[in-house]
């Protein structure tokens, strides 16, 4: 990535990543998508954009790594499982900050390394969480697997206009599944909108 230095040249920067997200939307896959259709668009000419990136790829590179880089903010913040609903918490509220520009991402089908580096990142806080506690039994590990790569879809099947619950019942109902499986001491309250 190229360095910014001043506001107006952020909100270019800014301007670049909004319209490749929708054009993503609209193409479903990167390889579909031309600097030229992009500079249109976002009205710029070509040369502002290669100001900014070095092609398309480098665009949607840094899109998917903004998203990790704030996950991995939030998951040096788990020290033990009881840390893991903060996270949580933190994760869906920057989906919601940030929901008009992951709805037209993950509408595409090109969002699977997206997905799986996403899936990772809540791995990670999952395992970070548990570390703690030592698993009373093998299968825990799959326990483990199976609510991550559920919450993962669920996300994703979210984002894509699948389901029609709100990101907050998301939330809460994956707070309830991780109580039920691994915490037994979450609170139970219901999702406020």
């Amino acid at each position: 990535m190229k360095e910014i230095k001043y506001n107006s040249s952020k909100r270019t920067h800014e301007r670049i990543k909004r319209t490749f997200a929708e054009l993503l939307s609209e193409k479903k896959t990167v390889n579909n998508i031309t600097v030229a259709e992009l500079a249109k668009r976002a009205e710029i000419t070509r040369g502002t954009f290669y100001a900014h990136f070095n092609n398309i790829k480098e665009v949607s590179e840094e899109v998917e790594k903004e998203v990790v880089e704030r996950l991995q903010v939030s998951n040096n913040k788990i020290e033990n499982i009881e840390d893991f609903p903060i996270f949580l918490h933190e994760f869906f509220q920057f989906l919601a900050e940030n929901e008009e520009l992951y709805r037209q991402i993950l509408s595409s089908e090109a969002p699977m390394a997206f997905v799986n580096r996403l899936n990772l990142q809540i791995t990670q806080a999952a395992r970070d969480a548990l570390n703690a506690n030592s698993f009373k039994h093998p299968i825990q590990e799959l326990d483990v697997m199976f609510y991550i790569d559920g919450a993962t879809y669920m996300i994703l099947k979210y984002f894509r206009g699948e389901i029609s619950m709100s990101l907050n019942e998301i939330e809460w109902y994956l707070k309830e599944r991780a109580f039920e499986m691994f915490l037994k001491d979450f609170s139970t309250e219901t999702p406020e909108e």
